[in-house]
C-alpha cells in the first residue's frame, strides 16, 4: 500500500513540475512579446520595487501590491488587466491598514472607487498604531491589491528575473 501512495504522489509531483515549468516557459514567450512595451516594462519594475516575492521557505502563491499612493495602485492595478488576461477583477482583493483616526467605511469607499471593485472584495482592515505626531498624513491609509495564483506569482518571477539578468548593471 505504502509504495501504492508514494507512486502516486511521485506521479502527482512529476505533474506540478511539468505545469510550472510550462507556465515559466508561456511567460519567457510573453516576455519577449511584451518587451519593447514601456508600460508593461514598468508594471514589471513597479512590482519588483513593491510587491511581495516568492520565498522558498514561505509558499503563497500570491501577488500582492501595497502602496499609499492611488496613482501608483491604479497604475499597477491597469497593469495587472493588461497583462494577465486570465486574471480579472473579480479575482482581486484588497486590504487596508489604517491609522485609528482614520474613517474605515470611507476609505474603502475611497479606495473601491480607484480599484473598480465592490466593498464586498475586502477584507479585514488591519488599524495601525499611530506613530506620533506625522507631517504627512495618509487620509485613506495603504491598500495593498492581491491576487492569490501560483501561475500569476511564477509568470511575474520569470519577468523579474528576466529583467535583472538583462539589466545593464556594473558587475564587479
Amino acid at each position: 500500500m505504502l509504495n501504492r501512495i508514494q507512486l502516486m504522489n511521485q506521479a502527482r509531483l512529476q505533474k506540478r513540475i511539468t505545469r510550472d515549468n510550462s507556465v515559466k516557459k508561456a511567460a519567457a514567450e510573453l516576455f519577449k512579446k511584451y518587451k519593447s512595451d514601456p508600460v508593461f516594462l514598468s508594471g514589471v519594475i513597479l512590482y519588483w520595487a513593491e510587491g511581495t516575492r516568492l520565498n522558498k521557505n514561505y509558499r503563497k502563491y500570491q501577488l500582492a501590491f501595497t502602496n499609499a499612493d492611488p496613482k501608483l495602485v491604479s497604475f499597477y492595478c491597469n497593469f495587472l488587466q493588461k497583462y494577465f488576461r486570465n486574471i480579472g477583477k473579480k479575482d482581486w482583493r484588497a486590504e487596508l491598514f489604517l491609522y485609528r483616526d482614520i474613517k474605515e467605511k470611507e476609505a474603502i469607499s475611497h479606495w473601491s472607487g480607484i480599484l473598480g471593485i465592490p466593498h464586498r472584495q475586502f477584507i479585514k482592515t488591519q488599524v495601525l498604531q499611530s506613530r506620533g505626531t506625522q507631517n504627512r498624513k495618509l487620509q485613506f491609509g495603504t491598500c495593498c491589491v492581491y491576487v492569490n495564483s501560483k501561475d500569476a506569482c511564477f509568470t511575474m518571477q520569470k519577468w523579474i528575473e528576466t529583467i535583472g539578468n538583462n539589466a545593464a548593471v556594473i558587475q564587479r
